[in-house]
């Protein structure tokens, strides 16, 4: 817990720094940094080790830097957690970043596990009331699992919504038991 707050005391102090172009590009680079991070997650716990001197910690992190738009806000972040050994954070930050530039934009991100590819139109009409529902334009990531069996699961940082076959299911067989008893 103590870790997302600092989290979002940073991502704050950057969040309110912005104006709204820099917003997407900031946007952007949170999601390559996001692809590098899980890509490689042992940069992290390298960037944040003692064991490295911290100009080689340093370089490390800049490395992840080359490919974004933002550097010089970058660095000065790296620069900061890695004096501060807060450098395992940084997906938490990132996280808390993504989720206030969505918010400005009255969008927010939703996971939807489903068991099979859906088609377009079926997908559209699960955004748009999955969009009723959250009063926000929904940015749709999907999963398949063939586990649900079928329906969906629909996930954001808050809420969660399981139309899925698998929990439906479960919930008559608990309904059956108790009438049994």
């Amino acid at each position: 817990m103590k870790d997302i707050l600092a989290a979002q005391r940073y991502s704050h102090a950057i969040i309110y720094e912005l104006d709204d172009k820099e917003i997407n590009s900031i946007l952007a680079d949170i999601h390559i940094m996001n692809s590098s991070i899980k890509a490689e997650p042992e940069l992290v716990n390298a960037v944040n080790s003692y064991l490295f001197p911290m100009n080689k910690r340093m370089k490390i992190a800049l490395d992840m830097t080359q490919n974004l738009k933002n550097t010089n806000m970058w660095k000065n972040l790296f620069g900061i957690l890695i004096k501060k050994h807060r450098f395992n954070i940084i997906a938490d930050i990132l996280q808390d970043m993504e989720n206030m530039i969505l918010d400005k934009k009255n969008q927010i991100k939703v996971e939807l596990t489903i068991a099979h590819n859906l088609p377009e139109t079926v997908l559209d009409s699960i955004s748009a009331k999955l969009k009723d529902i959250l009063g926000k334009d929904i940015i749709l990531e999907t999963k398949i699992d063939p586990e649900i069996l079928g329906g969906f699961v629909a996930t954001t940082d808050s809420l969660l919504i399981d139309g899925s076959i698998k929990n439906n299911l479960v919930k008559l067989l608990k309904v059956k038991s108790k009438k049994k008893k």
